[in-house]
């Protein structure tokens, strides 16, 4: 489901739920005034088929030796004389005692109807039937559901009109980045190949400095692209070694170290397998590299390593530089560890991303004006090994 319809579709969830709040005050009065007709159209029921009975009754013939009292399915009925003593009945449960000509007991209406004198020598009928509100209840549920479902529809089909133009115009948008970032991508990286070449040849400051700032520059690009792609594509893991991945990388930030008279030391334990996706390690690496360059004064010493332990991987890169005020803050989108230094501060924002996805574990040691240490424990994987037939 894309993000503007998902959007769509909770914003049409919140809308009917209001709706249904607006308009519970005339529902729960429709259920009662419904509850009430329920109970006078029952009342009505057993009314008349207490004057069913009492037709039959008063029908008795003097000389008359046998009667077949009436059954039915739905009612229940008793005979009572003067005294309220039961003469005949089928009704199963207790005869309540009556205040007014219809009691309700728990689940039954019952009725008291006099009679007039009869070959029975009977005062009273009185007739039983179960409460049931079955259709109205049924009825509520119908327009509950039918003001549900119309309300939902119209609050998404609203809101998409309404996002229509946004979406069209953050569709143009994503189009113009795309190819904005594919026609930049061939002649950065050939400006970054040229100068790197000169800054080992010349040794030139001022070289350096404008290599830093193509890496940077680099860095950022490869940051932007992925977090234009991570929103239409899915990233695919595989089996990756590590460890000749991450010697690579920093064979790759040599010349950029170099510039500035940074010294990379590597501790890589060989052979060491993680499952992840390669272009969401290298954004881990890339910009853990980048930013102890960034933040380190020249002439002093980065320290890269990667060690396991158990069934866990530790990626560390320990810095000489000027440290952070607010470890806690460093990873949320436009933080900068120091202003001065420039950048956007989205490399961490997207490391942490990709370390949540991940289940990657993050733990900053940092003091000012000291440097700062970066470790991220991965889960080990073994190498699969291929079975000759």
């Amino acid at each position: 489901m894309k993000s503007e319809t998902k959007n769509a579709f909770i914003f049409a969830i919140i809308l009917t739920f209001l709706t249904l709040l607006l308009v519970s005050f005339p529902i729960l009065n429709y259920l009662s005034v419904s509850l009430r007709l329920s109970q006078v159209n029952q009342e009505t029921q057993l009314r008349s088929y207490a004057k069913e009975i009492e037709a039959t009754i008063q029908g008795i013939l003097p000389l008359q030796k046998t009667f077949l009292f009436p059954r039915s399915i739905l009612f229940k009925s008793a005979l009572l004389d003067a005294n309220n003593r039961i003469v005949f009945s089928l009704i199963e449960e207790p005869i309540p005692s009556f205040s007014d000509e219809f009691v309700t007991n728990e689940n039954s209406l019952f009725y008291k109807h006099p009679l007039a004198a009869n070959a029975l020598h009977v005062k009273y009928l009185i007739v039983q039937k179960e409460i049931s509100h079955s259709q109205v209840i049924f009825d509520i549920l119908v327009i509950i559901g039918v003001v549900l479902m119309g309300m939902l529809l119209f609050s998404y089909l609203l809101l998409k009109l309404l996002l229509k133009p946004y979406i069209e115009t953050s569709t143009r948008m994503n189009l113009f980045f795309t190819d904005v970032m594919h026609e930049l991508k061939t002649p950065l990286g050939i400006m970054q190949l040229n100068i790197e070449g000169l800054v080992l040849k010349y040794k030139d400051k001022r070289l350096g400095r404008t290599l830093a700032a193509l890496s940077t520059l680099a860095t950022l690009y490869d940051d932007l692209e992925y977090l234009i792609k991570n929103k239409t594509i899915t990233y695919t893991t595989e089996l990756l070694n590590f460890s000749t991945f991450l010697e690579d990388r920093i064979a790759y930030f040599e010349a950029l170290s170099a510039s500035k008279e940074i010294t990379i030391c590597s501790h890589i334990e060989p052979q060491l397998y993680v499952r992840i996706n390669r272009i969401e390690l290298q954004r881990i690496i890339d910009n853990n590299l980048t930013n102890a360059i960034k933040y380190s004064p020249t002439q002093t010493i980065i320290e890269v390593a990667l060690n396991s332990d158990n069934d866990r991987l530790c990626f560390k890169v320990k810095d000489q530089g000027v440290g952070i005020k607010e470890v806690e803050k460093i990873f949320e989108r436009h933080y900068r560890g120091d202003i001065y230094k420039g950048g956007f501060g989205i490399g961490l924002s997207i490391v942490k991303s990709i370390c949540d996805k991940y289940g990657v574990v993050i733990e900053v040691q940092s003091e000012e004006k000291k440097g700062s240490e970066f470790s991220y424990w991965f889960r080990k994987e073994e190498k699969e090994e291929k079975i000759s037939s």
